[in-house]
């Protein structure tokens, strides 16, 4: 599988574990307020999987699980052997996705070889073109959403909250293709090293702003969290 990043402990990534992450690249998306720019495109400057297991190997015993993320997970065509390795060592595995290659999710679950799915949906289906950077077929973003709530994994759902990109209206769409979710999370945007220049110019929403979205989406979703504030600029 292609690595191209490793962090040996976090504490955040992953809702109660103590987690090392494994980076990947490519992705399918080009989101312009993406802060992982580097992970877009394939990137060349690989660490070695032998290496990347020995060091969560090494871990074992005080970190419990292995986040995916990227870049996109799925497009790695070494992903299913990758959580499998995890597995046998006894860790649980989180997948970071944007939710675009629904085969491959089913594939994970059927196999057992996830345990937390964390699923980004963008922005509304209108919008959906501007926030992933590309065009869209929504059928898959459906569909992904569909497999993860009845999956039996544990999963969350969680928008970054961009001005002009994901508003108000544009959470009682995403609520509403969400609905009786287990948990979502209203994350804050970050206007540094974002994939986009442009996105450099936009101020993020204040706080209030965004417990008015977490607001909102508690009509669709059992748990809300607000994530990031202290980014802010």
């Amino acid at each position: 599988m292609r690595i191209n990043g490793f962090t040996g402990v976090s504490l955040i990534d992953y809702p109660g574990h103590v987690t090392s992450i494994v980076y990947t690249s490519p992705c399918n998306f080009r989101c312009p307020f993406c802060h992982n720019a580097s992970l877009v495109e394939t990137n060349e400057s690989r660490l070695l999987m032998g290496d990347v297991i020995e060091q969560i190997k090494d871990r074992a015993g005080f970190v419990d699980a292995v986040a995916i993320t990227g870049g996109e997970p799925t497009l790695n065509p070494g992903i299913v052997d990758f959580c499998a390795m995890i597995k046998d060592m006894k860790l649980k595995v989180k997948l970071d996705t944007n939710g675009y290659r629904p085969e491959i999710i089913k594939e994970l679950i059927d196999e057992g070889l996830v345990d937390y799915i964390a699923m980004d949906v963008k922005s509304s289906r209108l919008k959906y073109k501007m926030a992933a950077g590309r065009e869209v077929d929504f059928g898959k973003i459906k569909s992904s959403i569909g497999l993860i709530m009845v999956s039996g994994v544990e999963y969350e759902f969680r928008t970054t909250a961009v001005p002009g990109i994901v508003e108000k209206e544009d959470f009682e769409e995403i609520g509403k293709m969400i609905n009786g979710a287990a948990r979502f999370s209203v994350q804050q945007f970050e206007n540094k090293n974002t994939l986009s220049n442009i996105c450099g110019n936009i101020q993020p929403y204040p706080d209030s702003m965004l417990e008015t979205f977490a607001s909102i989406m508690k009509e669709y979703a059992r748990e809300v969290r607000v994530l990031n504030t202290a980014a802010m600029a």
